[in-house]
C-alpha cells in the first residue's frame, strides 16, 4: 500500500509503528521494507467511499449497492473494507426498500459492530473473516439481539453461521470480493426466511476483478470468473460452478455452458463500443447525474479565458488541485483531450454529488475495459450544492 512491495504476513504478532499516525501496536501484516499501517488509517479513504455509497444510494438491490463500492479505483483487492461493504449494502437495501426504523444511523451502528469484529488478515489468522460479523451485526441491529436476548440471538448466530460456511466454500486462495458477493445472496436468502424481508436476488455476477488479485485468482473455481464475458447465473439455494465453455456460434455472438451442479445457462451477447456506452449512460443517471450524453472529444473547447476568470474572479484562486496555479494547463489540457474520441457529459443541480457521481463512473468504465477512463470534474459556481 505504500511502496508496492508485496506484502509479507506473519505467523505471530509484532510490534510494528503505523508510518501515517505512528501509533505502536501488534500487527501481522508489513512489507520487506518495514511500512505498516493499522487498519484505521487502512480504511479511512475507503470508508469515506463506502458510507457515501450506502448513505446516499437509493437503490433496494444489495448486489448493486456492492458492486458500486467495489468499483472504486482506490479500494484494495482484498481487505476489511469489504466486511462494511457488505454490511452497508445490506443495510442500504432494506432502508430503501421501505423498512420502518433503518436509516442511515443503524448503517452506521453495524459499521461500529464491524469496527470491533474485521481486522485485516484474520480470516487466515483466526479462520473469521469480517464480512461475516458484518451480516451478522445487520440481523442484529435489525432483531434487537443483544446478550440475554433468545431467538433474537439465535437468529443473529444462525445468520453467520450461514455467510462463514458459504464463504468457506470460496476459500482457496481467499478473495475478499467473492465473498460480499456469496454472503449477501445467502444473507437475502435467509432474510425472507427469518424476517420476512423481501430484497431482490442477483440474476448474474461477472468479476472483472481477476487480474488485480495479488495471490492468484482462482478462475474458474471461483463462481463470478469472468471467462468470455459471460457470468455466472446465481440460483436461489447456491452458485453454479463449474467452467463455462465457449462455443463462438455466430458473429458477435459468445455462448457457454456452466456444467456446475446447477446446470444454469450463461448466454451473452458480445457488445459493442456502443452497447458498453449505454450502459455507462445508463449508470451515469442512475448515480446521481440528471442528464448524461455521448459526445465527441473534438467537440470540448479548451481555451485560455477560462484559467484568467478563475486567476482574477475567484476566491479558490490557488487553493488546490482544481483550481490553477495548480489545475493542468491549457495546452497540457488541449493534448489530452485529443488522445480520446469519445466522452459522457454529466448535468446534475448538486455539484459534489456530481463530482462524485463522475468519480465512481470512471471506476466503473476502467473496469469494463476502458482503461484510459478519466473523470474530468467542475465544482460549483455557487453557494452549496449549485450546479
Amino acid at each position: 500500500m505504500v511502496c508496492g512491495t508485496p506484502l509479507t504476513y506473519h505467523e505471530k504478532a509484532e510490534e510494528m509503528r503505523c508510518i501515517y499516525c505512528g501509533n505502536l501496536e501488534h500487527g501481522h501484516i508489513s512489507c520487506p521494507k518495514g511500512h505498516y499501517i493499522c487498519d484505521l488509517c487502512h480504511n479511512r479513504d475507503s470508508m469515506r467511499i463506502i458510507e457515501d455509497t450506502t448513505f446516499s444510494t437509493s437503490s433496494s438491490n444489495p448486489f448493486d449497492i456492492a458492486e458500486m463500492a467495489m468499483s472504486f479505483p482506490g479500494l484494495p483487492m482484498l481487505g476489511c473494507q469489504h466486511a462494511y461493504i457488505a454490511g452497508g449494502a445490506l443495510m442500504a437495501a432494506i432502508k430503501n426498500a421501505g423498512r420502518k426504523g433503518i436509516t442511515n444511523e443503524e448503517i452506521k451502528e453495524v459499521f461500529k459492530r464491524t469496527r470491533k469484529q474485521a481486522h485485516g488478515g484474520y480470516c487466515g489468522l483466526s479462520g473469521v473473516c469480517g464480512i461475516a460479523p458484518a451480516i451478522g451485526a445487520c440481523f442484529a441491529v435489525l432483531t434487537g439481539s443483544k446478550c440475554g436476548k433468545d431467538e433474537e440471538q439465535r437468529v443473529t448466530m444462525e445468520s453467520v453461521t450461514r455467510i462463514t460456511r458459504a464463504i468457506t466454500e470460496l476459500t482457496g486462495p481467499s478473495c475478499c470480493k467473492a465473498y460480499v458477493r456469496t454472503s449477501l445472496n445467502e444473507a437475502v436468502e435467509y432474510l425472507r426466511e427469518s424476517l420476512g424481508i423481501e430484497l431482490p436476488l442477483a440474476d448474474s455476477v461477472v468479476c472483472n476483478y481477476s487480474l488485480k488479485h495479488p495471490h492468484g485468482c482462482r478462475e474458474t473455481l471461483c463462481p463470478f470468473f469472468n471467462e468470455n464475458g459471460c457470468g455466472r447465473e446465481m440460483s436461489h439455494n447456491g452458485i453454479g460452478t463449474g467452467k463455462i465453455s465457449p462455443d463462438v456460434s455466430a458473429p458477435g455472438t459468445q455462448k457457454g455452458i456452466d456444467s456446475g451442479r446447477n446446470g444454469l445457462k450463461c448466454e451473452k451477447k458480445e457488445e459493442s463500443l456502443e452497447d458498453n456506452m449505454e450502459r455507462l449512460l445508463k449508470r451515469a443517471l442512475e448515480l446521481g447525474a440528471e442528464k448524461a450524453k455521448v459526445i465527441d472529444a473534438s467537440t470540448v473547447v479548451v481555451e485560455e479565458w477560462v484559467r484568467w476568470k478563475c486567476a482574477y474572479g475567484c476566491a479558490f484562486h490557488g487553493k488546490d488541485a482544481y483550481h490553477p496555479p495548480c489545475a493542468p494547463d491549457t495546452e497540457s489540457t488541449k493534448k489530452v483531450m485529443k488522445e480520446y474520441s469519445k466522452a459522457i457529459l454529466m448535468n446534475g443541480a448538486k455539484g459534489k454529488g456530481l463530482t462524485e457521481a463522475a468519480v465512481r463512473l470512471e471506476g466503473e468504465a476502467y473496469h469494463m475495459g476502458f482503461y484510459k477512463a478519466f473523470a474530468m470534474t467542475a465544482l460549483s459556481s455557487g453557494p452549496e450544492g449549485a450546479a
